[in-house]
């Protein structure tokens, strides 16, 4: 696979991040995080109709245990880092596991401002520290995700789809980076819109890329990055994996794919 874009320390770290994430999520009682019950949606996210039990004690724990590792690579970031913890209260660490949960950023963009922070550092502490629960309950209905029809997201926590990988004798398998969440999918069928028309679906191969390629739809424009992982040496987390294949978003990109008419009009 071709040299990712991003530097080898981001990448360090990233990896640093995604290690703590496994041990954190490896540390939880699945029984405890979550109860399994019969879904009543098919296309509601499992996240937003299943009760997510969060120690909130133990997030909390999580959030520094984060922030003061990115002190560690990054000394400027000890005056928020010292900030937060004096902010942190319980009310507040409620707060941020329901605005994660609902993708509000703004909240946390305005959070931010009004305390004096770095613009991006609140979401990143919240979101990454609360992301072993949603692996928890991506695993917990595992066997339910293909039954969940949320065009476009992911079943389980509502991420946008962007990321398969192909297993065994080829079996496509979209993954989620931000819940670990894998479920199989038709190799003609469009992830984002369900377009299953073979006309208008094609792969974009792209040079001194043998181990992957694009998926990408001609009734929607949108795209997937699809990797083979059986011939990769290294196995890595659909997180990694999304942030290592980063230049196939910008091959996308800057051959139009994944931009709507009303981005083009605008450019």
């Amino acid at each position: 696979m071709k040299s990712t874009v991003i530097s080898e320390e981001y990448l360090a770290l990233q990896t640093d991040i995604s290690n703590k994430q496994t041990k954190w999520t490896e540390s939880l009682d699945k029984s405890s995080v979550v109860e399994k019950q019969p879904l009543q949606h098919k296309h509601v996210p499992i996240i937003a109709q299943t009760m997510v039990n969060v120690n909130y004690d133990l997030y909390k724990e999580w959030i520094f245990d984060l922030a003061d590792y990115l002190v560690e690579k990054d000394e400027k970031l000890q005056n928020d880092v010292t900030k937060l913890k004096e902010i942190l209260n319980d009310e507040i660490v409620k707060k941020w596991v329901t605005e994660v949960l609902a993708f509000n950023q703004i909240y946390f963009h305005s959070f931010a401002e009004k305390e004096g922070l770095a613009e991006w550092f609140p979401y990143f502490l919240a979101e990454h520290s609360l992301r072993p629960y949603l692996r928890v309950v991506s695993d917990v209905y595992k066997d339910e995700l293909a039954t969940v029809h949320t065009k476009g997201s992911c079943p389980c926590c509502g991420e946008p789809i962007r990321l398969a990988v192909l297993e065994g004798k080829g079996l496509k398998m979209i993954v989620c980076p931000r819940c670990e969440a894998k479920w199989n999918q038709k190799r003609l069928h469009c992830s984002l819109c369900g377009n299953e028309d073979h006309e208008s679906l094609s792969y974009y191969n792209i040079e001194e890329e043998k181990n992957s390629k694009l998926e990408v739809c001609g009734k929607c424009n949108g795209y997937i990055k699809i990797i083979d992982t059986r011939k990769l040496f290294k196995k890595q987390t659909a997180f990694l994996l999304d942030l290592t294949t980063l230049h196939l978003d910008f091959v996308a990109q800057e051959n139009g794919f994944g931009i709507t008419e009303e981005e083009e009009v605008k450019s």
